[in-house]
């Protein structure tokens, strides 16, 4: 259920509710912290998704889109789908599902010159069905926090179709756990890339 606004020239703001409930859908736990890898049952997603964009006629601009899911829970004990043994309890938050992720950016056009400055976060998530909140010693267990990472890019148009363009990715070169399906996995280093860009 969802519903879409420009209340003025360049500003545009969307925003939806949703509900979806599997009957079985199969889902990816911890593999290398010995949980079961692959299981099966009745879950239930809901929550809210924001969007707003919003230019300027002097060339700024900035950009929004937000997701909250109060609700992922396993609304049955989840089995393994190898030897249909009970996998995590009823109730359990979903693995991998966290509650608020965020993209914002917000930049400045100039002529052939565009520039923008982004932030991707996202919130603390479990990554097992029983839902560990501790990491384990060995890091291959346990809730994964919240992180939050910045982009940047710089763009120059030389013609209508040739241009010209610097891109970084994670900007302050954190360091970040994105993952524990088969152990820990960080977040992208700080990515610098230069290149031309042709369309035709």
């Amino acid at each position: 259920l969802g519903v879409r606004s420009q209340p003025t020239d360049g500003v545009s703001l969307q925003a939806a509710y949703f509900r979806t409930r599997f009957d079985n859908l199969i889902a990816s736990g911890s593999i290398a912290g010995g949980s079961t890898p692959l299981s099966q049952g009745k879950a239930l997603f809901q929550g809210l998704e924001l969007a707003a964009d919003v230019r300027a006629k002097s060339g700024l601009f900035s950009r929004l889109a937000y997701t909250w899911v109060p609700t992922a829970e396993q609304t049955t004990a989840f089995r393994n789908v190898a030897n249909n043994a009970l996998v995590g309890v009823q109730g359990n938050r979903q693995p991998y599902a966290p509650k608020q992720t965020l993209t914002a950016a917000a930049g400045y056009s100039l002529g052939a010159w565009h520039a923008e400055l982004e932030v991707q976060h996202v919130g603390k998530q479990f990554s097992d069905f029983a839902n560990t909140q501790n990491p384990s010693a060995d890091g291959q267990r346990g809730q994964i926090s919240a992180y939050s990472a910045f982009n940047a890019a710089l763009n120059y148009r030389i013609d209508k179709a040739l241009s010209v363009f610097l891109v970084t990715k994670n900007l302050t070169d954190k360091t970040y756990i994105v993952d524990r399906t088969r152990g820990i996995l960080v977040g992208q280093p700080r990515l610098v890339q230069v290149g031309l860009r042709y369309g035709f």
